[in-house]
């Protein structure tokens, strides 16, 4: 094959390992191995050094590629083209069967000779579309492997900015190389085994490499991480490992666990399931030059540590996600711990973000392969596209069984997510699955994320979501889980179970009580003094003349406002926008005369803020919600952060904030469904203890008066 002057080891050497497979498959060669090799693979390639057998030639193909083997793999021409290929078929055997061979390896060779097993000569990325995968093992992670992308958790990636770096790291870990293994004609198929309480996962978390390139993303991620990741700029690298559990709860319900939902109300029964993971974590990237600008200066962050546990209940009878409660501790080699603990109340509440949340969330965790394929048969061959009313964008292959040194038996199949791949990166998952095991014993993610992907294939949804919500740059992770011990518990879990449980819309405030907007959101609270009404009256009648009052009398809105009292005095921080998208904020203080003193204001830039009343929902009031968040009953670990005997507490905030889908910031807090517009009433306070900065927020949708989430930071005081 000609040489291609545009492709040298240099520039090879600077790609990731999956453009570098991209490259290999473009030119029929193997995909398998690490990035050395494959540098190679393509390099001689272009010197014109012998190529590949084409698969016309064979009647099938087997690559070989063990620990102790770092060259290409040997193709193999079995059946009628046998006599040529003797010794390498004789080669496979012995390492398939040790030192010398066995009658079983000559059994084997007799059945490559027959030419039984099948293989293409490029296969998708997990490298299992031949009769060969690749398993990979905490301690022969070959160097060179690089992560080929990177992803924020989540469940957490949205709850506050200047977390969304120590709740990326927590989660995320790469795929670090592979062994071949033997490849057997087995298509005694099973399906997925169903949870049963009790039942218990650990798992490895291989050594991880995270990149995040690009200054847009890499400086929202930096701004947001409590001064944790100042001095890294241009590019931020995280190497990881640790260890893992996934778990079924036993309960006191025969089996099952009781919870609350996002209403607050209890009595309903739940599968528990717990997730936990320790990690050891890296960082590393550029840094800055004297003048401010991003230089080529190393900069490193070593020895820190993660720890997250994550419990969720999924209600016993619908399978509806009620409640997730998780911790994550972030420990820098000075054992300075920050710990954020959130509570989430699935995906609804975080407007169009929840669209994405449940796709991002799936692979990052061991699966629960009954959830997914349902009582589908996992024979080799079998795909989503054989289902006609398969309706999940991930579509999957069950590839041929295999014998893995360390899980025996089990079958590799590939899955990827359309929607992802068609706009903006791609999405892959790949699996092994064993009889009798409710997660996989290995599960291999590779997700990109890079607005610069997309195509005109982009459905509108997720193409005006990716706009919305992800900055420039390249997010890249690859995350590999391998399965070390297991528990299977003793009965199966009873999904759709009967029992008396709260019905829908019993305790949820009515459309009834809803109220259309004038100027703002209406407030009528009866525990906190100089309410919105009468703060914006008091502005009107005495600032008549401000931008503020000017944007209200002539149709605009208050789209966010902040009620507080720092040193017992009371005082609205509102934000407006006019119909010409003119915006601003003001701060208006109560005074002892009933009056009102405007003690600060300003505009914004143009286009910082959109106008569009006709997206403002009927919302209920303030005072209704406040009510509900401030019950003791029903947000019982709230009470004791944001209120006193039933009222805020003195240094708490309260507010709203509208978000519609023009809105256009980046990651903003609970951004807009798109098409319509969200409200959310918000809540929180900061304060100092014990020499750590502690802070606490919540967000409740203002429509139905269902908790979104409240989430508690604490980290060392400054």
């Amino acid at each position: 094959m000609a040489g291609d002057d545009s492709l040298d080891r240099e520039t090879l050497s600077s790609m990731t390992v999956a453009e570098l497979r991209e490259i290999c498959k473009e030119r029929s060669l193997f995909v398998s191995g690490n990035k050395s090799q494959l540098v190679d693979r393509i390099l001689e390639d272009l010197d014109g050094e012998p190529e590949l057998i084409p698969p016309e030639a064979a009647d099938a193909l087997i690559m070989d590629e063990g620990p102790d083997d770092a060259g290409e793999p040997i193709p193999l021409v079995v059946g009628a083209e046998r006599t040529e290929h003797a010794e390498a078929v004789d080669h496979l055997i012995a390492r398939l069967s040790g030192e010398r061979q066995t009658e079983e390896a000559v059994d084997e060779r007799e059945a490559l000779e027959a030419g039984v097993m099948e293989a293409e000569l490029v296969g998708p990325e997990a490298e299992v579309a031949t009769k060969t995968a690749e398993i990979t093992t905490p301690s022969d992670a070959p160097e060179e492997d690089e992560a080929s992308l990177v992803i924020t958790i989540p469940t957490f990636s949205s709850l506050s900015e200047r977390w969304q770096t120590v709740a990326a790291i927590a989660i995320v870990v790469v795929l670090v190389g592979a062994l071949a293994t033997q490849v057997l004609q087995r298509n005694s198929g099973f399906t997925a085994r169903s949870l049963h309480y009790g039942d218990q996962m650990d798992f490895y978390v291989s050594e991880s490499t995270i990149t995040i390139q690009g200054d847009e993303m890499l400086g929202l991620i930096r701004d947001s991480a409590d001064s944790i990741l100042d001095e890294a700029c241009g590019q931020l690298t995280a190497v990881m490992s640790g260890t893992g559990q996934v778990a079924i709860s036993q309960g006191s319900e025969d089996g099952a666990s009781l919870t609350s939902d996002s209403l607050g109300r209890g009595g309903f029964l739940a599968v528990e399931k717990r997730l936990s993971m320790d990690l050891d974590i890296d960082l590393e990237g550029r840094t800055w030059r004297d003048s401010g600008d991003c230089g080529n200066v190393g900069w490193s962050l070593s020895d820190n540590k993660v720890a997250l546990d994550s419990t969720s209940w999924v209600e016993l009878k619908d399978r509806d996600p009620k409640r997730s409660d998780s911790t994550i501790s972030f420990t820098d080699i000075d054992s300075r711990t920050t710990n954020l603990r959130a509570v989430t109340y699935g995906f609804g509440g975080f407007g169009g973000l929840g669209t994405i949340l449940p796709t991002l969330a799936f692979p990052m965790t061991p699966i629960e392969l009954h959830a997914f394929f349902d009582d589908e048969v996992l024979v080799a061959g079998a795909s989503s596209s054989d289902i006609s009313n398969w309706n999940s964008e991930w579509t999957w292959e069950v590839k041929p069984e295999i014998s893995h040194e360390t899980h025996g038996l089990v079958y590799p199949i590939e899955m990827q997510q359309e929607d992802i791949g068609q706009c903006y990166g791609h999405a892959y998952l790949n699996i092994l699955v064993k009889r009798d095991s409710p997660w996989p014993v290995e599960q291999v993610a590779d997700i990109v994320f890079d607005k610069d992907l997309r195509t005109n294939d982009c459905n509108f949804l997720v193409s005006s979501l990716s706009e919305e919500l992800l900055p420039g740059g390249r997010m890249s992770i690859s995350m590999t889980m391998s399965k070390n011990t297991g528990l299977s518990g003793s009965s199966e879990v009873d999904w759709g179970r009967e029992y008396l449980k709260p019905s829908a819309g019993e305790d949820q405030p009515s459309s009834s009580t809803e109220r259309n907007w004038v100027d703002a959101m209406w407030d009528e609270s009866e525990i906190r003094d100089f309410d919105l009404e009468e703060a914006i009256t008091c502005l009107k009648a005495n600032h008549s003349t401000s931008d503020a009052a000017m944007a209200i009398l002539e149709g605009g809105y208050f789209w966010q406002a902040q009620w507080s009292q720092p040193s017992g005095e009371l005082e609205w921080n509102l934000s407006w926008v006019d119909e010409d998208d003119r915006s601003g904020w003001l701060v208006l203080r109560s005074t002892d005369s009933d009056g009102c003193d405007a003690i600060e204001q300003g505009s914004n830039d143009d286009g910082d803020v959109i106008w569009n009343r006709n997206a403002i929902p009927s919302t209920q009031t303030m005072a209704l919600l406040e009510d509900r968040i401030l019950d003791q009953a029903r947000y019982p670990d709230l009470q004791s952060e944001i209120a006193v005997e039933g009222a805020w507490h003195s240094d708490a905030v309260v507010g709203y904030r509208l978000s519609v889908s023009e809105d256009n910031q980046l990651f903003s807090f609970l951004p807009g469904d798109l098409g319509d517009g969200k409200v959310t009433m918000t809540a929180g306070r900061e304060w100092d203890e014990g020499g750590r900065a502690h802070s606490i927020d919540l967000a409740m949708d203002s429509e139905t008066g269902e908790m979104v989430t409240w989430y508690r930071i604490d980290r060392p005081a400054e």
